[in-house]
Parts: C-alpha cells; structure tokens; sequence
C-alpha cells in the first residue's frame, strides 16, 4: 500500500459539526484513485458543515495508525477505501469506540459490504453519510487478531497466504487467481486431526475448511454460512471435511448458490467461544489477511463491538 499520492485533502465547510476521514488503500482497485474521492467528497459533502480528510495509507499499519488517531481525536466516522484487509485494519482499530466504520468497497471479495448492502458505487457510499444509520456489529477474535466477516483455520490459512504472497494475484485482478491458486493449494493441503470445542460442543474432524463465520459469506458471493448474523452475538463454526475432487467441485457450486448445509459432511455449530486444538498447520487468516499462528487456538465473540455506517 505505498503511493506517491499527496498524503491528504482535508475540506472544511462552515461551523465544525461532523469530523470524517476518509482512509484510502492506493492499490485497491477505484479506491487507488485518490483524486477521485476527494472530488466525490467534495459532491456530496460540500452543502455539509464539518471536517472531512481524505488521506493516503503508506502501508498496514500506516491506515490502522490513522484510524486510531482519528478516533482519538473524537472523528464521528472514518471510512476504510480498499478491500477486506483494509477494512480489517481499519476497524480493527476502531472496536469499542464511538467512532463509526464507513466502507468504501474496492476489492475482490468485499464481504463486510456485500453483508451490509453497502453500495458499490463510491458516490453512494459516502452519501450514506446523510442518509444512512449507524449499526453495531460483532467483532470475532482469534489468536487475538479481529475479524469482522470469517477467520479460517485451515485450507483457507494456506490459500490466503498463497494469494497474499503476490505472484499471479499481483498480475491478474478479481477473484480469477484465487480458484487457480486453490488448485494448487488443494493438491498440496494435508488436512490434521483437530478437536473443535465450541460453548461446552466438541467436534472431531480433520478439516479442509475450518471457519469461523461472523457473515455469512467469505466474500465474492460465496456462502460458507447461510443465515449467519453480524448481530446476534454468536460465531458460526464451519467445518468441511477433505474428499476428492469431485466433492471439491460440489463445494464450491454449493457455496456459490447458498446451499452449503446441504452438502455431505458439512458441519456448523454456533456458539461465543472456541478452542481448537490439534492444528499442525502454520497460518491461519482473518478476514483474508494470513498470518503465523501455531498450537492451541483461542476463538471468541464481542457483541455489538463495532459501530458501522449502513444503509
């Protein structure tokens, strides 16, 4: 996430009543088009009384330290300009806070957004502003990282470090490299034995998906847990054992129309809690973002932790 972009527009109109930051990802599809939101700011924000930042992230790190000291500084809203891991990072900063999450969505799975009905179009979602409410959501944690849509703990741990190396997912955008990457992924992915004990509930499986679902989607329109809630202060836990190809196949139609509890072997089991034990696996991912993460794992729920512009 480094751009040679100015690092901010800041706009302000008449008495100070809202104060907004506006946090972009430059390598995130339209939100790289620093110039662009600040004139689509500018559109819809500029009849508006208030403080209104546009800012450029250097890197990770750089947009979850903005988000931080916006909310420090008492900012009603701070919108994250990217996809999934830009949001994560930006909200993740932003949980039990009285400052809101804003999206605009540029990535390829926008799962937070598409859960929320977050409109696609820039325009709209900053207009959400003057015409949308603020909704509060949970927040899952593992391994004492947040996640707002799913963590996976286990094939997805391998593809989400696959894609998030660059390589193929640097050169072709969308969601194309992530079925060739699992592809290769799944031929490699060895499956370990785990124990999964969700609220006093324990599951035995040897996993090829392991998910703890807070949406019901991964992203992209693929649905790992039907029904899921971002409000209803519980994690939904998806298990799907490892077959052959032929089932592989059935997965992903079956994820993709929303019908994935009809599938052989599919488990969900919903609860506040989680420990898993057994992985031998070395990554792990919340909300597409890999990172280390070994031994025993700890998975909970904080209700209604994190405040979200929606329409």
């Amino acid at each position: 996430m480094r751009s040679s972009a100015p690092s901010n527009y800041t706009f302000t109109f008449k008495e100070i009543v809202l104060k907004v930051r506006f946090i972009i990802n430059p390598a995130s599809g339209s939100a790289g088009s620093f110039k662009r939101v600040g004139e689509l700011v500018f559109e819809v924000m500029g009849d508006s009384n208030g403080i209104f930042e546009v800012k450029a992230s250097r890197s990770a790190d750089d947009a979850g330290e903005l988000a931080r000291e916006a909310a420090d500084k008492g900012y009603e809203f701070v919108f994250a300009c990217g996809g999934d891991g830009t949001i994560n990072n930006v909200a993740s900063r932003l949980v039990n806070t009285k400052t809101a999450l804003g999206i605009l969505p540029a990535g390829s799975g926008n799962a937070l957004a598409r859960e929320l009905n977050i409109p696609s179009d820039p325009l709209a979602a900053i207009s959400l502003l003057k015409t949308g409410r603020v909704r509060s959501i949970d927040a899952g944690k593992a391994s004492g990282r947040y996640f707002f849509t799913t963590a996976g703990f286990a094939f997805e741990g391998a593809l989400s470090r696959r894609y998030n190396e660059g390589g193929l997912a640097s050169r072709v955008r969308g969601l194309s490299p992530y079925y060739m990457l699992a592809l290769i992924e799944y031929a490699k992915f060895k499956p370990d034995d785990i124990e999964l004990v969700v609220d006093g509930q324990t599951i035995n499986a040897a996993p090829l998906i392991l998910t703890a679902a807070n949406t019901s989607q991964w992203g992209g329109g693929a649905f790992i847990s039907p029904g899921a809630s971002v409000e209803d202060g519980l994690l939904d836990f998806c298990v799907v054992p490892k077959a052959g190809m032929a089932a592989v196949l059935a997965l992903w139609r079956s994820v993709m129309k929303g019908s994935v509890e009809k599938l052989r072997g599919y488990e969900r089991v919903r609860g506040k809690e989680a420990v898993i034990r057994g992985r031998k696996a070395a990554f792990a991912h919340v909300d597409g973002e890999p990172f280390e993460c070994g031994g025993e794992l700890q998975v909970s729920v904080m209700q209604g932790a994190l405040r979200v512009l929606a329409p």
